[in-house]
């Protein structure tokens, strides 16, 4: 079958499939939590939508007490999963072009929250189970698309469906990259706080989660000298935008940095270290010299003494949230490991460095990296489909920095949807997927499911 040719066929319906639910800004919201709504009332809203998308094509579906839910496509007692997530990352106020929680149209691009992450992709797959169940060849299992609401801030949701109900055999998650992901890095998350005397420094805030870069950060200063013409300078030396204003007779700075997802900090410029390097000049706050030591110009723990290079690459470092107000202060961290380090190792020299800083508190979550052999048949069957689709040759099996629910499944490893050389603005302004991509990822996910269902 030419599995291109079938996707087109779809397009239209999975278009319409993918504003409806973009159009639901699912971020987690713990204010409104309850009963079979975990995570808050939006990520519940897109869960029913999925399972009615589901229940509207015929096949039988189960909604896991709101914290995940399924759709099952195919027959037989073997089964192989997909996993994906209907949970997205907060949005900016500022910097959109576009509605953010919609799915705009702008020639050959589509633009929203969750066109790319991963509700695009999501739908992607489950088109693609949907075209190898019209296909009459005999199958060896049955596929089940699964899911979650939680996946940005730790996936929960999948963790409790994987504890109320069996393991898929095996199986992809459509949330990463273009060719198939066989090795993502541990993730260390590290919370740090203290008590800093103020020395000049009121409050200082900055980021709203620990895997993005954050984009803007704000403080205000008791100063005696007047920091217009200084910060200025700074601003343009550094290329930087921000403002400076009087704030109840003090003085409040702002700064714009460039998000980015925290798995690749260089790719971002983070607004708060920017901050605290022109603050370090202006006050004698420890906190703030603390975040400029260690964290400026260095995305990668050296400064912290946790540097290392590994077959999965660097160990990459993100401050992802900041916060400062009357004396205390608290940092939130994002470590990205190759699998060569462990928690033995790591943890005990970030703790020495941070309880040395009049840190007092120091809390972490450890995820261990995932590494699949690249020659196993899941590996071989999910790159030969993207293969024989795309004709990239170039382009092989990788490793890379994010975290998935492949983690959270055995035999499970990241598939697209993005593909090599494009950036899809994931966790930023004007996240986008083009079209041609999108139906590309179906019919790749076509063959793939192909390969490994043929008996």
């Amino acid at each position: 079958m030419d599995f291109k040719k079938e996707a087109l066929q779809y397009k239209d319906a999975l278009l319409k499939d993918l504003k409806t639910l973009c159009q639901i800004p699912s971020t987690m919201d713990m204010s409104s939590a309850k009963d079979g709504q975990p995570f808050g009332e939006m990520p519940r809203v897109a869960l029913d939508q999925m399972i009615a998308i589901g229940q509207r094509d015929g096949f039988v579906t189960d909604n896991c007490d709101g914290y995940a839910g399924s759709i099952d496509i195919g027959e037989g007692d073997a089964v192989f999963g997909i996993l994906g997530h209907l949970d997205v990352v907060p949005v900016n106020k500022t910097g959109w072009h576009y509605p953010p929680f919609d799915c705009t149209q702008d020639g050959d691009m589509l633009y929203g929250r969750g066109v790319a992450d991963d509700k695009g992709p999501l739908l992607a797959a489950y088109y693609a189970a949907k075209i190898i169940n019209k296909m009459d060849f005999e199958k060896k299992m049955k596929i089940r698309v699964i899911f979650g609401t939680n996946e940005e801030n730790g996936s929960e949701c999948v963790a409790y469906y994987f504890k109320h109900r069996p393991y898929p055999a095996l199986g992809f998650t459509p949330d990463a990259d273009f060719p198939v992901v066989y090795g993502e890095k541990g993730i260390a998350r590290i919370n740090v706080k203290g008590h800093f005397a103020p020395n000049g420094l009121m409050s200082f805030m900055s980021g709203d989660v620990v895997n993005i870069v954050p984009g803007h950060a704000q403080a205000v200063v008791d100063s005696h000298d007047d920091l217009t013409e200084s910060y200025q300078a700074y601003l343009e030396k550094h290329q930087l935008t921000g403002e400076i204003e009087d704030y109840h007779g003090k003085t409040k700075l702002t700064l714009k940095g460039v998000s980015a997802h925290g798995s690749t900090p260089e790719l971002g410029q983070n607004a708060a270290v920017m901050l605290a390097h022109y603050l370090v000049d202006h006050v004698e706050n420890d906190f703030v010299n603390f975040i400029d030591k260690y964290f400026y110009e260095d995305v990668n723990g050296k400064k912290l003494g946790v540097f290392k290079e590994g077959h999965m690459g660097l160990v990459t470092c993100n401050l992802g949230i900041i916060s400062y107000s009357e004396g205390k202060g608290s940092l939130s961290i994002d470590f990205r490991l190759p699998h060569e380090m462990s928690e033995e190792e790591f943890i005990p020299t970030l703790a020495t460095t941070f309880t040395m800083h009049h840190f007092t508190s120091f809390d972490y979550d450890w995820t261990n990296a995932l590494f699949v052999n690249p020659e196993s048949d899941l590996i071989k069957n999910l790159h030969q489909a993207y293969v024989d689709v795309t004709g990239d040759h170039e382009h092989g099996p990788q490793c890379m920095g994010g975290g998935t629910y492949a983690k959270e499944m055995p035999n499970c490893v990241a598939f697209g949807a993005e593909f090599p050389g494009h950036n899809n603005g994931m966790h930023q302004n004007d996240e986008h997927i083009l079209i041609d991509d999108l139906m590309d990822a179906v019919a790749i996910y076509a063959a793939a499911l192909y390969n490994i269902l043929k008996k």
